[in-house]
């Protein structure tokens, strides 16, 4: 479908890439992958896995074609990868069967594939390898995807609400200080942030998470009693100008905030993490220079409050709540 706007210019009829959508989902809605919980297996099968059947009736599915179900995992991914194929297609046919359908796969998903406090589980978990640790992000950017194409408010909310747990869960409690890696977990009721199967893949899931957040605008996520993350990027004002601001490199989240908490002139503060672990802080403030922390530099601004961000990736702004 993502061809498809793009046909004339690949010398192609103007639905060329459109009817051939419109074949493969005909054949995916009827080929049984979806189960009756509105779940995508792994695949499909000659060999019936869901009943007992004899070798003479597999043999003629062999021959005729026929597939099963093969009752294989239910991926996050899988359920992931349909909702922006659904979405784009309601899109170019205006069909709000496709978008049901999308619905009830993100519903399904959000409702079973979940830990008891509603953060999303992959199936393999805690024993994922690493292609596997990558899934969740991949469910997460793709329900993004889907979000801006649908009319029902009830829905929209249910997805950003999701969306936003999940990443306040992951940011306030899933990641390792020790080497800025996030968890293969996104739930809190795993009392260690640095399992030992973190990585880059786990962590690149968890920025998947992030920037699905920041793409889709939800209400501001609580980090803690005294702020309330704005979004990813560095913190700036309606004219994209910066605060003066108190800076210090090498420096973790909690240090910065505690650092910002005892400064009684900051408005906000942004914090970076590099994918090679480097860390950054800036402390947006109207405290006087004289004022910064021992060991932190002031940099000057023009701006006098925070209003947006910059949506630069690996940095998180955080608002001082009044």
């Amino acid at each position: 479908m993502r061809l498809h706007p793009y046909a004339a210019l690949l010398d192609r009829p103007p639905t060329y890439y459109l009817d051939w959508a419109l074949k493969e989902w005909q054949w995916f809605e009827r080929s049984g992958l979806i189960n009756g919980n509105y779940l995508i297996n792994d695949g499909l099968s000659s060999f019936s896995q869901a009943t007992s059947t004899s070798y003479r009736e597999n043999l003629n599915r062999l021959r005729d074609g026929t597939c099963l179900n093969n009752n294989g995992t239910t991926w996050t991914y899988n359920q992931g990868v349909i909702l922006s194929g659904l979405a784009l297609l309601y899109n170019a046919t205006r069909n709000t069967t496709l978008l049901d359908i999308a619905q009830k796969i993100a519903d399904a998903t959000i409702q079973r594939l979940i830990y008891s406090d509603g953060i999303l589980k992959e199936p393999c978990e805690p024993n994922c390898n690493d292609d596997q640790k990558l899934f969740k992000g991949i469910f997460v950017r793709h329900l993004a995807y889907l979000v801006p194409y649908l009319t029902d408010a009830a829905h929209v909310q249910q997805y950003l609400s999701f969306l936003q747990q999940n990443a306040e869960s992951v940011w306030t409690s899933r990641r390792c200080e020790a080497d800025g890696l996030y968890s293969l977990i996104w739930s809190n009721q795993s009392s260690n942030s640095c399992e030992p199967l973190r990585n880059t893949s786990s962590t690149s899931a968890a920025w998947d998470l992030f920037i699905s957040v920041a793409k889709t605008k939800p209400p501001s996520i609580r980090s803690s009693s005294n702020w309330t993350l704005l979004g990813l990027g560095n913190c700036m004002d309606d004219k994209n100008a910066s605060m003066p601001n108190f800076s210090k490199m090498n420096v973790t989240e909690p240090v910065c905030r505690a650092t910002a908490d005892q400064d009684q002139g900051a408005v906000a503060y942004d914090h970076q993490l590099g994918c090679n672990g480097f860390q950054f802080c800036r402390i947006r403030t109207l405290s006087d220079p004289h004022l910064a922390p021992q060991g932190w530099s002031y940099e000057n601004g023009t701006a006098r409050n925070v209003t947006r961000t910059n949506k630069f990736p690996v940095t998180g702004c955080f608002l001082r709540l009044v």
